[in-house]
């Protein structure tokens, strides 16, 4: 069974993603759907990094900016190999695919994109990953929720991605993690795909997601929130 720790939203609170971790020990990968910093630096980001591994054991760490990462942040998860976005991860246990950035609203964020941007920058990536020969489960990390899930609600209105909602429909991945809407954490099965928001690690929020194969090659995945 493989155990990863999801994450999002950290907003610099190293002490929190540090706590997540002690509470989850035996997790071997790390997934952050986005916003490690709140509008700060490379070195913030670095911070909330080094404190993954606070306790001395190597893990796999995946993550996606979000808009509160500005570029010297982008920049730093992608010269250490953390990002997904552009590229396709492969792990015994799934194929990750990914893309970051807030929808954009007011425009006064670090990193926010139109509709056309977030399927631009999702779309290639996933529809190679969910045809490829080796049949892995494909799991999506994004910083914005697919639109009209339970992950997207924000008071009595939906915001997230009506790009991302498409595109889960069409390639159905396993897992989409996301973040973004603090107030709407979840575990969703929406349209064959688990949606996962985990809240925000800021606030001490955080979710386990498991996935296995068991005896006959059945796959399970499992995931539950926490703080």
């Amino acid at each position: 069974m493989t155990k990863i720790l999801v994450l999002a939203d950290i907003h610099g609170h190293a002490d929190q993603a540090e706590a997540a971790v002690s509470r989850n020990p035996d997790a071997d990968y790390i997934f952050i759907a986005g916003d490690l910093t709140n509008f700060g630096n490379e070195e913030s980001a670095r911070h909330v990094i080094e404190a993954l591994s606070i306790d001395g054991k190597i893990r796999t760490i995946v993550t996606v900016a979000g808009n509160c990462d500005n570029e010297s942040v982008r920049k730093y998860i992608n010269a250490e190999g953390l990002c997904v976005e552009g590229r396709t991860l492969e792990f015994p246990f799934a194929r990750v695919v990914g893309a970051g950035g807030g929808l954009k609203r007011a425009g006064i964020t670090c990193f926010e994109r139109t509709e056309s941007q977030l399927k631009a920058a999702l779309e290639g990536q996933i529809s190679t990953a969910g045809r490829s020969i080796r049949q892995l489960p494909l799991v999506v990390l994004t910083h914005t929720p697919p639109y009209g899930t339970n992950a997207d609600q924000r008071g009595d209105w939906h915001v997230g991605s009506k790009a991302f909602a498409s595109l889960m429909i069409e390639h159905m991945p396993k897992v989409w993690i996301c973040g973004h809407i603090h107030e709407s954490r979840c575990v969703s099965l929406e349209d064959g795909s688990l949606v996962v928001n985990p809240g925000p690690c800021g606030a001490g929020c955080h979710a386990l997601l498991e996935i296995d194969m068991d005896a006959a090659g059945e796959l399970r995945i499992k995931a539950e929130l926490s703080r």
